[in-house]
């Protein structure tokens, strides 16, 4: 009787043990993985990624916001687009000179365009259409040359030159002038222009 009572006692402690053996055990994994959980957190909070920006045309195109002192095109693309402006202001006639002005005015920042305008009515060119009905014309002569680049009042920059043949067509007939268009574009926030960059000044002088 004496040596079952004693068996029992040893089984029981047999149990107790090896079952806090168990538990011992699986509280270290326990803590271990709340350890690991933690410092996964901590890790996550303190390693957020830098949220980006986007902003969109009115078709839906996604456009990266860059930094305003930073290029946002490359060479290639500048000299594309300042031909492409420098051709366009000089296209209207004296039916439609209004709506190309406005539909010019895009490319400009607002400064910029009302210099641009400034400067047409002040050399008579837009009278001149006007009064003697005129149709003006313009075709890239040579491949447009930045002179210039960089970061000004903390906004980047390029100085294009186009060379320019504008035609000036009327009833009486026709006459040509060479021109030499300086163009400084400056980036703009998209949310005012969707290229991201502005005509600041444009200035158009004779080679004849």
């Amino acid at each position: 009787m004496a040596y079952n009572a004693l068996e029992t006692v040893k089984l029981r402690n047999d149990f107790y043990r090896d079952n806090y053996r168990k538990v011992a055990s699986a509280l270290v994994v326990a803590v271990f993985a709340i350890v690991v959980l933690s410092c996964a957190i901590v890790y996550l909070v303190t390693h957020r990624p830098a949220p980006k920006y986007f902003a969109t045309t009115e078709s839906g195109r996604i456009i990266p916001l860059i930094a305003l002192d930073q290029a946002n095109y490359n060479s290639n693309a500048i000299r594309s687009w300042a031909a492409n402006v420098a051709t366009s202001s000089y296209s209207y006639n004296f039916v439609n000179y209004r709506k190309a002005f406005s539909d010019n005015q895009k490319y400009f920042t607002t400064d910029g365009w009302n210099d641009f305008l400034k400067s047409l009515q002040e050399s008579g060119n837009l009278d001149a259409v006007k009064n003697r009905k005129l149709i003006v014309s313009a075709v890239p002569t040579g491949t447009p040359v930045i002179q210039d680049s960089g970061v000004f009042k903390g906004r980047y920059y390029w100085r294009v030159q186009v060379p320019l043949l504008v035609t000036y067509q009327g009833e009486s007939g026709s006459f040509h002038n060479n021109i030499l268009a300086t163009i400084t574009i400056e980036r703009v926030s998209t949310l005012d222009h969707s290229d991201g960059i502005g005509v600041a000044a444009f200035t158009g002088t004779s080679q004849d």
